[in-house]
């Protein structure tokens, strides 16, 4: 297979920063129940790559047991954003990563991000740390991630056995399994490793070309 572009997931693909979203929850939430803090921590991690609106709506139902308006989502976007924003920028980033891109840029292999976060957010991290030219194009919510890389793949007119997919959550893989995208999942620790026992596992960013 002659590689014509690699994809890649943000938050545990390419910065260390899954902390920083679930603490963002933690902080809104503290208040609501005592047992708040365990269970989103335990949720956050089971459900890597999904959409924060729609993690908001789950707490919210799960904690106050009501629905949530358009209005409340808003609001909560603005808070939460404003809770990460520092933070992020100063994430360290997954080992590997850095590295990969340059090879990819190097070997003129066009890199894609696909995030469960908004685009235009990723985009100004990117330029924020300089990435930005290593970074073909970005997709992000409010479509899920299986959406995304059919828009990615349809645009770019790529064949999915030309690209790949790297990312730490089940929620990736299952796109990228939709979509028929060869995947390899990004699990420091691989005994913590959310996918199935067949998936390539790596404890770093690393690509072949």
């Amino acid at each position: 297979m002659t590689l014509k572009a690699a994809i890649f997931d943000w938050d545990g693909t390419i910065t260390d920063s899954n902390y920083v979203k679930t603490d963002a929850f933690i902080e809104i939430f503290k208040e609501t129940n005592s047992q708040a803090a365990e269970y989103i921590r335990n949720y956050q991690q089971n459900n890597g790559g999904v959409s924060r609106f729609e993690k908001y709506r789950h707490y919210i139902k799960h904690f106050l047991h009501r629905e949530v308006s358009e209005e409340e989502l808003n609001s909560f976007g603005i808070r939460y954003a404003k809770l990460c924003k520092e933070k992020l920028l100063q994430t360290p980033f997954i080992p590997g990563a850095i590295e990969s891109l340059q090879k990819l840029k190097q070997n003129n292999i066009p890199v894609f991000i696909v995030t469960g976060s908004p685009a235009e957010e990723i985009k100004e991290l990117a330029a924020a740390r300089n990435l930005l030219p290593f970074i073909t194009d970005i997709y992000g919510s409010p479509q899920t991630k299986d959406i995304l890389l059919a828009m990615l793949l349809q645009k770019y007119k790529l064949q999915p056995n030309e690209t790949v997919f790297y990312g730490d959550a089940l929620t990736d893989y299952n796109a990228a399994k939709i979509n028929k995208i060869p995947f390899i999942g990004i699990c420091p620790d691989k005994k913590s490793s959310p996918f199935p026992p067949q998936t390539r596992i790596l404890n770093r960013v690393s690509i072949r070309i």
